[in-house]
């Protein structure tokens, strides 16, 4: 059942920099296609399990239950990095490792989620791994660029407060539709991943982008930035995780560097709630903090926050 697919590096020049790993895992793909078709979480894709629910068929009574188990056991436990993503994405022995971690009888029901879907996942993973293979390849010519490498660090370093950082980032690629893509730092503290199989490999600028996106909240928003957000609004993790998303979005894929590093277009809008004004307003400032190459401070903090006011009442 295990297969992974890794890249190498061979560069000395990019020895002491950030750099990425861009992998294939095919019990990741197993894992988030059964938690995506459960619908346990908010974030779960709804038009990937459209585009899923018409490539394979009618889902036979026994294959929904399963479904509905699934969820219910997923539920009892967190939204992220949890023993779910550690076996799936991280362990050479993902069922060895849930085993272990999971209560007897959640194993066996979890183990026979599975079975009862594998026919199923085994004929989107034929289709798609062509198409992953080929995202790797196209990832791996560009992501550890080292004067592109180089910018972003330069960027953050000074935004963010933050020592250099010769950390490697392990990016999962995952099932996407062709319209959507999306990431996440959901599984350890080295590791994150990216949906995208389906997705146009002519954007695989917004795919770093994104890459970077994900890679900012895993490596760089904790030590400095976090804690001030925090200071800000202390009882308030609703609203703080807001603001992060948006300062985030704000940078990568279509903020400030996303724009001016890997020439992707500009966001129209941030988030589905925060309008095209707010957007520019919240991209100019940013645009200002990384010209001046001077960290995120309160000032900037409080003057999106005052933008987003309508938001955060």
């Amino acid at each position: 059942m295990e297969m992974s697919i890794h890249t190498k590096f061979d560069s000395p020049a990019i020895v002491m920099m950030m750099k990425f790993s861009i992998n294939i895992n095919k019990s990741a793909n197993f894992y988030f296609f059964i938690q995506n078709l459960s619908e346990w979480h908010f974030s779960n894709r709804k038009d990937y399990n459209d585009l899923w629910r018409k490539e394979l068929g009618k889902f036979s009574e026994e294959e929904a239950t399963a479904l509905k188990k699934f969820k219910e056991i997923r539920l009892q436990h967190k939204s992220a990095k949890t023993i779910f993503e550690q076996a799936f994405f991280v362990s050479q022995n993902p069922w060895e490792k849930l085993k272990i971690d999971l209560p007897p009888e959640d194993y066996a029901i979890t183990q026979k989620v599975f079975n009862n879907l594998e026919e199923k996942f085994n004929l989107l993973w034929e289709h798609d791994l062509p198409l992953l293979v080929k995202w790797q390849k196209e990832l791996d010519d560009k992501i550890n660029e080292e004067s592109l490498l180089k910018s972003i660090l330069d960027a953050l370093i000074a935004l963010f407060n933050s020592p250099s950082s010769e950390q490697e980032v392990k990016t999962y690629l995952l099932f996407s539709s062709p319209i959507h893509t999306g990431g996440g730092a959901n599984i350890d503290k080295q590791s994150i991943s990216l949906e995208i199989s389906r997705y146009p490999t002519q954007d695989v600028n917004h795919a770093i982008g994104i890459i970077w996106h994900e890679t900012i909240h895993l490596c760089f928003q904790n030590q400095y930035f976090f804690p001030l957000l925090l200071k800000q609004f202390p009882n308030d993790p609703q609203k703080v995780n807001f603001i992060n998303e948006i300062i985030i979005g704000s940078l990568f894929p279509k903020g400030i560097l996303g724009i001016r590093l890997l020439k992707n277009k500009p966001a129209n809008k941030l988030m589905a709630n925060i309008s095209p004004e707010q957007t520019v307003e919240i991209i100019n400032l940013t645009k200002k903090y990384v010209n001046d190459k001077k960290p995120l401070d309160d000032k900037y903090i409080n003057t999106i926050a005052e933008i987003l006011k309508k938001q955060m009442r």
